[in-house]
């Protein structure tokens, strides 16, 4: 499976409430198919009427790139963009993550009958520092337990979950066997949190290009 995003090339340059906080980044994921391999649970959930929270206005079928779509606007200062830039409603967004994320990993946990104090690593998507420490605190999950690649690579969009996994994680996953929680939340606004475990897979170090 491979994913990634390229999410400096959807901001504008000039647009002070988006640009500083996302990175590019891309992974590759291989699944090999094993009866005796332990399950992997999956909770997922989008709530489409508020999709205008992150959006990119021009660019698609509908709305077409043109010559006005790539005329910068100014929309207070220090915000400049393009219809074809992207743009996010920070504070809708902080409170979806807020409310969304904590319930999405408890639901996933209730219905499977995890214990979340016996999971190894909670990995969630790497928003801001500031909502992921209140989601964690949320669920009552250990600092310890909550690795972060954000203040290397900032929001790495859907990359920011195998990116934290390979560059904090790679040398347990490697060695032994780990018991993972990821949640991630975002455009759509949608959400997904899944459980699985690993043993002593395969689990190379990042490649900066």
């Amino acid at each position: 499976m491979l994913n990634g995003d390229t999410s400096s090339l959807l901001c504008s340059p000039f647009d002070k409430e988006s640009r500083p906080l996302f990175g590019d980044g891309s992974a590759a994921t291989a699944i090999e198919y094993n009866e005796s391999a332990k399950r992997i649970y999956f909770n997922f959930g989008t709530r489409g009427k508020d999709f205008e929270a992150i959006l990119t206005k021009s660019g698609g079928l509908r709305y077409p790139i043109d010559e006005e779509s790539l005329k910068y606007k100014e929309y207070g200062e220090n915000i400049v963009r393009r219809d074809k830039d992207s743009t996010m409603d920070g504070m809708s967004v902080f409170a979806f993550g807020m409310s969304t994320a904590p319930k999405s990993a408890t639901a996933l946990c209730e219905k499977y009958g995890i214990e979340i104090d016996k999971i190894d690593y909670f990995v969630m998507h790497q928003a801001n520092m500031y909502m992921n420490e209140k989601i964690r605190k949320k669920l009552k999950i250990p600092v310890e337990k909550t690795p972060y690649s954000m203040g290397e690579y900032g929001n790495t969009s859907s990359t920011s979950i195998p990116l934290t996994i390979v560059t904090k994680l790679h040398e347990k996953m490697e060695k032994e066997n780990v018991k993972i929680l990821a949640v991630a939340f975002g455009v759509g606004l949608a959400w997904g949190s899944m459980y699985f475990e690993t043993d002593k897979i395969v689990c190379p170090e990042i490649i900066l290009m």
